[in-house]
């Protein structure tokens, strides 16, 4: 008897292991076809200072869509992903598309990185902040790299958890731009 009653609080603890888990990943989900995302009722409002200290917004660089990418000099994916943000930021501007970068780092560890690797996308200070949006959308364990579509009126389109590759980006940016 005792032997089942350990079974059954067994059985009942990995239902609720299984359950939050995929109660906590539900939020990003991968649909066939389409990129990760999650459809948001409250609207992203960025307000950060920039590497000069300005406090900017969306609305500071007219768009049709945004990709927001949260990242760290620190993190080797963030890295990685780098030279593919930057070509997707210069080869979507006819399309409509602004990248920019939200950094969770020091301002001097951001601004030495932005310029040694000639990050010429706007790139913002996020800090604690940066981190709150993290959790407010899909992101509770504040992993990173981190990236949103946005519209021009704060609606998250689509997110995904992860670098980008080639290939997955292109698969992204053409979804967002389709439901921007």
């Amino acid at each position: 008897m005792n032997w089942r009653l350990h079974g059954a609080w067994l059985t009942a603890a990995a239902l609720m292991l299984g359950g939050g888990y995929w109660l906590g990943h539900r939020g990003i989900q991968k649909q066939a076809g389409a990129p990760h995302h999650r459809h948001h009722a409250q609207r992203l409002h960025l307000a950060l200072a920039d590497l000069n200290g300005k406090t900017r917004s969306l609305a500071d660089w007219p768009a049709k869509v945004y990709l927001i990418n949260f990242w760290a000099p620190w993190c080797p994916p963030c890295r990685a992903e780098i030279p593919l943000l930057k070509k997707v930021a210069q080869e979507g501007k006819t399309q409509g598309l602004v990248v920019i970068g939200v950094a969770l780092d020091r301002k001097t560890a951001v601004a030495d990185f932005v310029h040694a690797h000639h990050i010429d996308y706007p790139v913002l200070l996020g800090g604690e902040t940066g981190l709150q949006m993290l959790a407010e959308f899909g992101d509770m364990q504040g992993a990173i790299p981190f990236s949103l579509f946005v519209s021009p009126h704060g609606r998250i389109l689509t997110g995904r958890l992860g670098a980008y590759t080639p290939g997955s980006l292109k698969s992204a940016v053409a979804y967002a731009l389709k439901k921007g």
